[in-house]
């Protein structure tokens, strides 16, 4: 089949969306001679991928549609924008012309058979395709003002319903997102294939860019560690408690990393910062670039990954990726994605926190332990593993999609 594979272009500071679309997309590049099928790859254009571009091989090319392109591109068969704005300036339609359509055109051009969105995209094709979904919590837990202001609920719901309900197969990491989401849209679990979130590669960081990294940032090895957008789900107000409780009621000060772009609670997490007295012990970052990240990984005594979303996480599997313990939210779905190789918390509960923090700090070997498992956990599944998964679901409808013609 000739299968067409839409990459949005998530900038970094949208968080664990750009790197998992940066990891499928070097994984696909990697492997794509594995498989009998044709890739043609839709990227809006050459700085939405940050300069990751993968190299064209004999059955996988790229259209950068949204961006004019010489004709003598290596494998460049299909209309680029300019001459689509050629054909449309003649047709008097130019104007009318939205990114969508000239999208839609340049997969019709490519003679597209079956299309793979890896991630939540607004654009749709009347192709058959796979859907991947990460989570639905606007049905799970509208109450947070991020799945439900402004029309966000609204939106989430719009597209949920039509994008999955026509979807030839939906991927999911795990068998409570598959319940979840067979449940809310009446999908029947037939088309639900579950591929759980890959691990990031492993990266080697040295200790003297940790070093470095901690001192430009005015750290000391040993902190909590926190990565994540400041968002109201993602709960950093009672890690701030569970720090107030280790201070007070255990005697023990640690101080706390937060990093992660403003979503609009920032301020809030710092006020009340400054209300417990932790003013010294919370260092917020903001955004910072990835390597910069995964050396803090390596600085850090633990990440405290208490968000209220699920069914899966991206930064969990980072720090087993780098050799960090995990203590995280006992959400729906964490089981099957952590097992053993993370502590599990009510997020609720600031005090349990606060507990499961002292006592990693007070047993050396279960820290070790924790390390050594989540190693093991995130050899377990990586993006290489995701990509042949999907491999396999387009062997499997090409047995269907024979029974009619490309258009």
């Amino acid at each position: 089949m000739r299968v067409g594979v839409f990459f949005p272009g998530f900038p970094p500071e949208i968080g664990g969306g750009h790197v998992f679309e940066y990891e499928i997309l070097v994984a696909l590049a990697k492997l794509a001679h594995e498989s009998r099928h044709h890739f043609t790859l839709f990227i809006q254009d050459k700085s939405s991928l940050g300069g990751a571009i993968p190299l064209e091989t004999s059955n996988l090319r790229i259209v950068f549609f949204n961006e004019p392109q010489p004709a003598s591109t290596p494998h460049f068969r299909s209309m680029t924008r300019r001459r689509l704005e050629k054909v449309l300036r003649k047709l008097g339609l130019m104007e009318e012309m939205s990114m969508e359509d000239l999208f839609r055109l340049a997969v019709k051009q490519a003679k597209i058979d079956f299309f793979w969105n890896p991630s939540i995209s607004s654009i749709s094709t009347d192709i058959p395709y796979i859907a991947t979904v990460w989570d639905i919590q606007h049905r799970l837990q509208p109450w947070f003002p991020e799945v439900s202001n402004r029309g966000e609920w609204e939106y989430r719901e719009e597209y949920f319903s039509k994008h999955l309900r026509k979807a030839a197969f939906i991927i999911t990491g795990n068998e409570v997102g598959k319940q979840e989401l067979s449940f809310f849209y009446q999908i029947p679990e037939q088309r639900f294939r579950l591929l759980p979130h890959p691990a990031p590669e492993e990266r080697q960081v040295s200790h003297e860019n940790v070093a470095s990294t901690l001192d430009k940032y005015s750290l000391s090895p040993g902190y909590l560690f926190y990565p994540a957008q400041f968002w109201a789900h993602k709960n950093h107000v009672n890690l701030l408690f569970a720090l107030q409780i280790l201070r007070d009621q255990y005697e023990k000060k640690m101080d706390l990393v937060l990093v992660g772009s403003d979503k609009g609670n920032i301020q809030y997490v710092s006020e009340l910062a400054d209300q417990l007295g932790l003013k010294e012990q919370l260092h917020i970052l903001g955004f910072v670039p990835r390597n910069d990240l995964m050396a803090l990984y390596k600085g850090a005594f633990a990440l405290t990954y208490v968000t209220f979303f699920g069914p899966e996480n991206l930064p969990p599997l980072e720090a087993f990726s780098l050799g960090c313990s995990v203590i995280a939210s006992s959400v729906n779905g964490a089981e099957d994605q952590l097992g053993d190789a993370a502590l599990l918390v009510d997020p609720t509960d600031a005090r349990q926190i606060a507990e499961h923090v002292y006592h990693l700090s007070n047993d050396v070997s279960l820290r070790e332990r924790l390390i050594a498992s989540g190693y093991e956990r995130a050899r377990k599944w990586t993006s290489s593993d995701f990509v042949r998964g999907v491999f396999k679901i387009l062997d499997e409808f090409e047995k269907v999609r024979i029974c009619w013609p490309s258009d």
